[in-house]
């Protein structure tokens, strides 16, 4: 049984796995995608495929258009436009989707940066069909990986890119040879997460603990807006954090000392050794920006 694709695609996990696939010999009939992007058109050159970028996606013009490439499935990697039962529908072997977070636990957006940021000590790459909900279909597989107390978004994200291609090839023999097994969702279990806005990654030095913190620096630390305070009217981005052995405590938000090029800034509970710090883009000491009683918000 041979199997003509549609591939949805975007950023790096798109791209490396759309990249594994063709390795592999599977025939991709045309790449839907969000914007231009170097490597995504790098390898459409490569293999010569269609690269089709729709403006309005659940349209009886794009289904027209899907429909001509006579696809038996589509895969959605990265991309993250909702689509209609019209669109999902289309492929008789069903659209399937790579999802970044662990199910049913993390549904929805941004679940590497959440899994991080609440603290969990593993994650997960998932493979499931597309329905009409928000991560909600049926698992086809699932992978978990550890995420280690230091552990940041970049170091996770590139765990996950190292898992999904060879997880995604699985899948694809499995649903060509007629053996996958794909298994149901519990609705009542789980929990569905939001997208993160660049807001939300401002530190509440009164409310939060070191833990949750440290969990946000590194939560945010890659492609994303990254933590951030302000000490006066300039805002500081915080890249790289350690958590004390011992209690060091008082004032939240204060700078009460500073340890060789870092600083320690008072949480909520206790102190937090803040390794590395950006501002105004550029990266400076913490010992040499901050001042001892300087007050964080």
């Amino acid at each position: 049984m041979t199997m003509n694709i549609v591939y949805f695609s975007k950023g790096v996990r798109g791209s490396r796995c759309l990249a594994y696939i063709l390795e592999a010999g599977y025939d991709v009939k045309a790449v839907v995608g969000v914007s231009r992007e170097g490597s995504l058109e790098e390898i459409g050159r490569q293999y010569d495929f269609p690269l089709l970028f729709p403006e309005i996606l659940n349209t009886g013009a794009t289904v027209r258009q899907l429909e001509d490439f006579d696809p038996d499935l589509f895969i959605l990697s990265g991309y993250n436009k909702i689509l209609k039962p019209l669109i999902i529908d289309i492929p008789p072997l069903g659209t399937i989707n790579l999802h970044g977070g662990k199910l049913p636990e993390y549904r929805g957006a941004a679940p590497i940066n959440w899994q991080i940021i609440n603290g969990e000590s593993s994650g997960g790459c998932s493979i499931i069909y597309v329905d009409e909900g928000i991560d909600t279909g049926d698992i086809l597989a699932q992978e978990l990986y550890p995420i280690l107390p230091d552990d940041t978004h970049a170091s996770v994200l590139e765990k996950t890119l190292h898992i999904f291609p060879a997880l995604l090839g699985t899948v694809l023999r499995d649903i060509q040879q007629g053996t996958a097994k794909a298994v149901p969702q519990n609705p009542h279990e789980g929990a569905y997460f939001t997208r993160r806005y660049p807001r939300d990654s401002h530190i509440f030095w009164e409310r939060m603990t070191d833990i949750q913190v440290h969990n946000l620096v590194r939560g945010m630390h890659g492609p994303y807006p990254a933590a951030f305070s302000y000490r006066a009217d300039i805002k500081v981005e915080f890249d790289r954090t350690e958590l004390l052995e011992e209690d060091i405590t008082g004032t939240p938000g204060r700078v009460p000392m500073k340890r060789g090029s870092s600083a320690i800034v008072l949480a909520q509970n206790r102190g937090i050794l803040v390794h590395e710090i950006r501002v105004q883009g550029k990266s400076i000491s913490p010992a040499e920006f901050f001042t001892i009683g300087d007050d964080l918000y």
